[in-house]
């Protein structure tokens, strides 16, 4: 799709003097990503002389944006070819759109190159444009107005259409933002640590949260640490509205039963969809294998780890030997069901794995490790996908937070020390104050990966300490730290192998 110019400088002009600081930046990505829904380009290989007079049109002279069609083309304008006073040259075409009174002193200027004769903008496109370009109303009828300036590339004889009229109503966009808050989540109903949901990237406010709900209540909010403005139960269950206001009922969802759920919400339908999530097939999971510590050993295979946010995946971070493994579903039976590749010894960067019933007689494909060294292993059930992962060790890392003695200072942060002869152990000791602290793999950047704990602000008996990359999973989109309650000398012993971690009062 051809991609026309635009006059950012004229833009970045009028932001500048209405002082709406990020409006720029914002409207580049729109302007390119979404304003423009299809351009048609006709290439012309011979001289051709052109003789019509200039004329634009619009499709639709009266137009209502709805957001719920944010992506589609709200308004296609097409022209005349004009005229080249047969000269056989070839002709350039510039748009221009501007409010109804401004005589096109403000216009956006589309330039858009030689041989085209229709764009569309799209709904979305059209509404950031009233909104931050000609500072419009949402829900108010804009008049607008629009030209076609043709130029001939030899002589400099230019053309201008007629105007033509035609009138918008913009809307006011939903939050770009959700978040699940209440007694029926794992983080209570604290505005500032509520868990975010995803916001779906081809539907227009629709959001979706995985996870293990309690019986409880919860309802949702657009901005962490503000309990307004909030998305509460509306005629029904199966609806949402918007409470902007302490005076409007706080109508909450509720939870009877714990289990794992998928809600969908949609913040322009202004509907809700709560669904529980089917169960997985297996809460506990095993690897056996001479490539493990415990071998062939079925009766005591090697435990694998179920993920924290997803019921479907399990985990295994070990030193693993040259040699086979493959995964039962329980001990002691080595006629029972396992988890296994489609072929035998496939490379580990094959992702295919397979439940197979251990009364169908299976053939005995194993997955084997080549070479020595330190794994990551993610299974899941549900996707039957596997990735073995080899772990290549950081050589560094620190803690940052205000209870360490850096403070929040991400260029020189606390550093941790290196175990000799072990390079998956970390250690610090000494003084913590009162406050929080997460692990970065690099320093300078706070937006990097992190060991970070399952849940925020876990008791310092808990020593679970998660490999996150950035925006991977609630742990770094809620960032996740640990917090010391009690001011004092401490030991903290972390293993990024294991991904475990010791906080111990000295």
């Amino acid at each position: 799709m051809f991609i026309p110019s635009i006059n950012f400088y004229r833009i970045g002009k009028i932001v500048r003097q209405n002082n709406k600081p990020g409006i720029l930046i914002t409207s580049f990505c729109f302007f390119i990503l979404m304003l423009f829904f299809g351009c048609k380009k006709t290439e012309n290989f011979s001289p051709i002389k052109f003789n019509t007079k200039l004329a634009l049109s619009a499709s639709d002279s009266s137009i209502v944006l709805n957001e719920a069609n944010a992506n589609n083309s709200a308004i296609t304008f097409n022209w005349t070819t004009g005229s080249n006073y047969g000269t056989g040259s070839s002709i350039s075409y510039t748009l221009q759109i501007d409010k109804k009174g401004n005589n096109f002193s403000k216009a956006l200027k589309n330039q858009l190159g030689k041989a085209i004769y229709t764009v569309n903008y799209t709904t979305a496109g059209l509404n950031t444009l009233l909104l931050s370009y000609w500072n419009a109303s949402a829900d108010t009828a804009v008049q607008m107005q629009a030209r076609i300036i043709d130029s001939v590339s030899s002589g400099g004889r230019e053309d201008t259409s007629a105007v033509i009229n035609f009138t918008i109503t913009p809307y006011k966009p939903v939050s770009k933002t959700l978040y699940i808050l209440g007694d029926a989540t794992s983080k209570g109903w604290d505005p500032t640590t509520a868990i975010a949901l995803t916001l779906d990237s081809s539907v227009a406010g629709l959001f979706h949260f995985q996870g293990t709900l309690t019986p409880g209540q919860f309802e949702f909010i657009t901005t962490l640490g503000s309990l307004l403005p909030s998305y509460v139960e509306g005629t029904d269950t199966a609806h949402i509205i918007l409470r902007s206001s302490t005076n409007q009922p706080d109508n909450r969802f509720t939870i009877t039963a714990t289990d794992v759920y998928q809600i969908d919400v949609n913040l322009v339908a202004l509907t809700i969809n709560v669904t529980k999530f089917a169960a997985p097939a297996f809460s506990q999971m095993w690897i056996v294998g001479d490539a493990t510590p415990n071998g062939w050993n079925i009766d005591a295979p090697n435990k694998m780890k179920l993920d924290v946010y997803n019921p479907y995946i399990f985990r295994y971070n070990e030193v693993l030997n040259v040699g086979e493994f493959k995964m039962p579903t329980d001990t002691g039976n080595w006629n029972g069901d396992f988890y296994r590749p489609l072929i035998n010894h496939p490379a580990i960067t094959d992702t295919d794995a397979i439940f197979v019933l251990g009364s169908t007689n299976p053939p005995d494909n194993k997955w084997q490790i080549t070479t020595a060294g330190p794994y990551k292993i993610q299974l899941n059930i549900q996707s039957n996908s596997i990735h073995i992962m080899p772990f290549v060790p950081y050589t560094s890392l620190w803690m940052v937070g205000d209870a360490t003695p850096a403070g929040w200072n991400i260029n020189t942060p606390t550093p941790m020390l290196p175990t000799p002869g072990d390079p998956y152990t970390f250690t610090y000791t000494g003084p913590l104050v009162v406050g929080e602290f997460k692990i970065p793999v690099t320093t300078g950047n706070f937006n990097c990966p992190y060991f970070r704990p399952a849940t925020n602000h876990p008791p310092i008996t808990d020593t679970s300490a998660q490999y996150v990359p950035v925006n991977s999973n609630p742990a770094d989109v809620n960032d996740f730290k640990w917090y010391i309650t009690t001011p004092g000398n401490y030991k903290v012993t972390f293993n990024q192998l294991y991904e475990t971690i010791y906080i111990q009062p000295q």
